[in-house]
């Protein structure tokens, strides 16, 4: 459970090893062979690592698309025009790597893997129960780590510091809305 590195750039946020890991029988049941396919990874490692990869570029990219990390950046001084927004910096991340790891496997095994072997004719087949289950499990991690920004360190000093973390709350309640309210005349 490592980010993969190039240098000191993050290049993804899961190895291949952490994919196995979490669905080991979709790689034993479905062997996959790239002996015949041109232009082939040289291995299954290779080929998970590609994956996490791109995975780990469409997360930075939702997260940079989020309003909250809009939010974050304004708190933080980090924005101040919106022509101008800046990226997201996975090297500043400095707690809970286990879980962007996780959230990395989730999004790979629902977006890329599963899907090639998916019988989507059957909507009770277990490939698509298993989509659907490790969709729900990305949304719970990545909605959980944008509600708790105690991750980033925004300016680049090393340390998250007590003024870069903010935490959202969720408000559970009931309200009646506009269109819940019946006129009598």
């Amino acid at each position: 459970m490592a980010f993969i590195l190039s240098g000191t750039t993050v290049v993804s946020y899961a190895e291949a090893e952490d994919v196995r890991d979490r669905d080991q029988r979709v790689f034993e049941a479905n062997e996959i062979s790239f002996a015949d396919a041109p232009n082939s990874p040289g291995n299954l490692d290779e080929y998970l690592e590609d994956l996490t990869t791109r995975g780990t570029e469409r997360i930075n990219q939702k997260i940079r698309a989020s309003a909250r990390w809009r939010e974050y950046l304004n708190a933080t001084g980090s924005y101040n025009n919106i022509d101008d927004l800046p990226a997201f910096i996975p090297e500043r991340i400095k707690t809970r790597k286990a879980d962007f790891t996780e959230m990395c496997v989730y999004y790979t095994l629902k977006e890329y893997i599963l899907p090639k072997i998916a019988d989507f004719g059957d909507p009770e087949s277990p490939e698509v129960q298993k989509i659907t289950y490790y969709e729900n499990k990305f949304q719970d991690i990545f909605e959980e780590l944008l509600a708790i920004m105690d991750w980033y360190d925004a300016d680049d000093s090393g340390t998250v510091d007590a003024d870069e973390k903010q935490v959202r709350f969720q408000l559970n309640r009931r309200t009646r809305g506009r269109r819940n309210i019946v006129k009598v005349r």
